[in-house]
């Protein structure tokens, strides 16, 4: 038990003395954002959140026993998801060179899994599960990609991306132990620590007015495969809880980048594209500042997972709580209807974005 407490401290503290550390070499190593007509933010902002956050994630394994600790193929999968999302970072590397890395490390992260005996109960009975496992494994990382860059379009306001992966992080960890999946809850609760070490420099608050160090894309690509892994691992086996009632916990941004997908398509542009459409976006538009919009959505994200939480701990019916899903995406739809009726399909295409080395004095190239 000293062990468990030993990794959990290790990735908060290690987290917050990498964040400090990292963000003094950003200029040099040219990991800035800088803001454009889509990133509103002031400055020129440290992207060396989601590296802090995996180093100490994986540091603070060593302190436990080799049954509770990552696998090799998974920490590889995580570690390609990074590099990858910090090349993009750097570079600004194509979408589907992009799709093509994710689905390569979601194949490596549930490879050496049994996911393909995921527990789809509410939707199919386990001997016709059986005989669909082989679309099973590729259902299972399509998931596991679609969250990596639901996770990733959430990340357009401080704290809301690591806030909301934080939430869904404690509901997995307490679903893992209800469960008995003892090492899904402490690589839930060792990744929680590390992000909430990172979340004291990226929320805004009394003493903080706007964050000092972003995510960046490697950092919640990063987020969402370790989520969507989680799930997958808590949802494998006889013992396996549900994979549809697991969906709560991430059911706000699968929605929202669902909703953006069908938007983007009816407007007669790429998915892929960029815009102001997103949740937090519209909730901006409604007057928020940007950190009472984290503080709602973070809310509503916490507000889902118990929702899956409860209805396992208390037996709520598995058909009720699936069916429950439609709650969320209707209230989804009808707030983006109101808030974009009327908008022109204009208004969805950004401005060229601006060069920030001619527009922001002293910024590093």
């Amino acid at each position: 038990m000293a062990s468990y407490h030993l990794s959990i401290w290790t990735a908060f503290f290690l987290s917050v003395v990498l964040n400090i550390s990292l963000k003094r070499f950003a200029g040099e190593w040219h990991f800035l954002d800088f803001p454009d007509t889509r990133k509103l933010h002031e400055g020129a902002v440290p992207l060396c959140g989601g590296i802090a956050i995996f180093a100490a994630f994986v540091i603070a394994n060593i302190w436990l026993e080799n049954a509770m600790q990552l696998s090799w193929p998974v920490v590889s999968g995580f570690c390609i998801i990074l590099v990858f999302g910090a090349l993009d970072d750097r570079f600004g590397l194509p979408a589907l060179p992009r799709l093509l890395i994710q689905t390569l490390a979601a194949y490596m992260i549930i490879g050496i899994g049994d996911a393909a005996h995921l527990n789809l109960s509410v939707i199919v009975s386990p001997e016709l599960a059986d005989q669909l496992s082989p679309i099973i494994i590729p259902m299972a990382v399509f998931f596991i990609v679609g969250i990596i860059n639901a996770v990733n379009m959430t990340d357009g306001v401080d704290g809301l991306a690591g806030g909301s992966a934080a939430a869904s992080l404690f509901w997995l960890a307490l679903l893992a132990l209800h469960a008995g999946y003892a090492s899904v809850m402490m690589q839930s609760l060792i990744l929680l620590a590390a992000v909430v070490g990172f979340l004291g420099f990226n929320l805004r608050h009394r003493w903080r007015m706007k964050a000092s160090v972003f995510l960046g894309d490697a950092g919640s690509t990063l987020l969402g495969a370790a989520i969507g892994c989680f799930i997958i691992a808590l949802s494998v086996g006889k013992s396996g809880l549900p994979f549809p009632v697991l969906l709560w916990l991430v059911v706000i941004p699968a929605i929202d980048t669902l909703s953006l997908i069908v938007r983007r398509i009816a407007a007669g542009r790429s998915p892929l594209s960029a815009d102001r459409w997103h949740l937090h976006h519209l909730l901006l538009q409604t007057g928020l500042s940007p950190a009472r919009t984290t503080v709602v959505l973070v809310a509503l994200s916490a507000l889902c997972g118990a929702v899956a939480y409860l209805g396992i701990i208390f037996r709520v019916p598995e058909e009720l709580l699936v069916v429950g899903l439609v709650v969320p995406a209707v209230l989804h739809t009808v707030f983006v209807l109101r808030m974009t009726t009327g908008q022109s399909r204009a208004a969805l295409h950004l401005p060229r974005p601006v060069n920030p080395q001619t527009t922001i004095p002293g910024a590093a190239p």
